[in-house]
Order: C-alpha cells, then structure tokens, then sequence
C-alpha cells in the first residue's frame, strides 16, 4: 500500500506515455527493490528482537516504518553519489561531493521516504493490532 501511495504521489515517466501505467511500473519498481528487501533484510529481525521487550504501539511501528524506508535511500545518498549531477540549474554534486543544494534536496527525499514509511508502519500496526482482542483497549491504543 505505501508502495502504491507512493507511486500516485511521485509517478517516474520512464518513457511510458500513460499515467496508470507509470503509477503500475513505478509501484512494481519500488516495492520489488525499495520495500520488500529491506522489510526482509531489516523489518523482520527487528520484529523478532522486539517482540517480547517493546509494545507496539502505534508511534513505535509508525518510528520502525520510517526507519526501515529510509535506511537503504539513505546508505544509497551517502555512499554511491554521483561525480557530478545538477537539479535545476542547482549543482547537487561537484567532483564526486555534496554541495549545499544537493544536502537540502537529499533531505526533501528522505523526508518523502519518512512519511510514507510512517503510514507503512501504521498500516501495520493497525493489522498487527486487530488481532489483540484480550486486552482492554487502553492497553492496545497506548
């Protein structure tokens, strides 16, 4: 679903001329390679040694979600950038280093990244929680 949300919101052109069929490609594209690796990689170890020490509320699951969408964006921005690159007339990258615009720009990214990982984790906890019945609902909506 974030995928999906995500590629209504920021649809690539990749030279397909209809806009279902960027929003599709684009949803597969982020998904297959921006979603699901690090929800295995990342997502799934960070379940498993949490479930018995932290409850999962909603901001803890809304906190992981964007952590874990941002982490492999943010490992891509800082380690692999390019030697030179520019965005509107703005230089983002001379001789292989960040400039000022390309910091800020970055940062406009990873925010992107944040929100939709932030709706991400709520969705989940809001799966997760609906099997919580024997609780009272102050302790589940904590």
């Amino acid at each position: 679903m974030a995928s999906l949300a995500y590629a209504v919101y920021s649809a690539a052109y990749q030279g397909l001329p209809d806009m279902m069929e960027r929003v599709v490609q684009t949803t597969a594209v982020v998904a297959f390679f921006g979603a699901y690796p690090p929800t295995v990689v990342l997502g799934i170890p960070l379940i498993l040694y949490f479930r018995g020490r932290v409850r999962a509320s909603l901001a803890n699951c809304a906190m992981v979600g964007a952590s874990i969408a941002t982490f492999p964006w943010f490992c891509l921005t800082v380690f692999f950038g390019p030697d030179e690159a520019y965005t509107n007339d703005h230089i983002t990258h001379h001789n292989g280093m960040m400039t000022w615009w390309g910091l800020l720009e970055t940062t406009e990214l990873l925010t992107e990244i944040a929100v939709f990982g932030i709706a991400a984790g709520g969705l989940f906890w809001l799966i997760a929680a609906a099997g919580i019945k024997k609780q009272p609902p102050s302790k589940v909506f904590d």
